[in-house]
């Protein structure tokens, strides 16, 4: 952001830290603050009546979990849970609002943010009803190597069954066969990637489309940072 601009928000942030496996916000309910990730990882989860779930998106240090206030929202359709702990920056919703009356530097901001993560949410819609458990699965590692940093991070498996909205089942069998092909090492719920080419020719495009969406939008948050 523009440094005045940000110097103003400055007394309105908090720096948090989030734990995996937090609730940042429930479904359907009254969304209390915005946060803006500096290395933890938030994805947003639908659930269904039956009780199946599905990641619709997933938001690191790129983005902000609590969109639909900036939408004019007071609450969300789905739900936000840590899936890699870290810190993030926090403000009230009150004043994320009353901070978009006067900022306009921070709604052109998060009016590029929105339209890429549109963007990321309907190809997550459409790789979940085309592509295989193992292409999904191989993605979705990608990702959270890239924001894990290191290419090591703590997953369940009954987490990624619940991010893919597969049977555990599923996700063990790509899992090992993902590991027997020595792309990645899976024990105890702590995985590595070992492969990241080999790993993106087992993926399906829609990593290659998120990376680009993103990539993009850094291009076009540079001039508005500098105005």
């Amino acid at each position: 952001m523009p440094l005045e601009d940000y110097k103003r928000l400055l007394p309105k942030l908090e720096r948090v830290k989030l734990t995996r496996g937090d609730l940042v916000y429930r479904a359907h309910r009254k969304i209390e603050a915005v946060y803006f990730p500096e290395d933890a990882v938030v994805t947003m989860v639908d659930a269904l009546n039956d009780q199946r779930t599905v990641e619709v998106g997933t938001i690191g240090r790129e983005g902000m979990v609590g969109i639909n206030i900036f939408l004019a929202g007071a609450a969300s359709p789905d739900q936000a849970i840590v899936q890699l702990s870290g810190t993030a920056i926090r403000m009230s919703a009150q004043d994320f609002r009353r901070e978009l009356t006067v900022g306009a530097a921070l709604q052109r901001l998060l009016l590029a943010y929105a339209r890429a993560l549109l963007a990321v949410i309907s190809q997550s819609v459409a790789c979940s009803q085309h592509h295989t458990i193992q292409q999904r699965l191989a993605r979705w590692l990608l990702t959270f190597r890239d924001y894990s940093g290191g290419g090591e991070f703590m997953m369940l498996q009954s987490s990624m069954a619940a991010m893919l909205g597969a049977r555990r089942e599923g996700i063990t069998e790509a899992a090992h066969k993902l590991q027997t092909a020595s792309l990645i090492s899976y024990c105890r719920g702590r995985i590595r990637v070992l492969d990241g080419p080999g790993l993106g020719r087992k993926s399906c495009e829609c990593y290659r489309f998120i990376a680009r969406q993103y990539a993009a939008l850094n291009l076009a948050l540079k001039p508005i940072a500098r105005a």
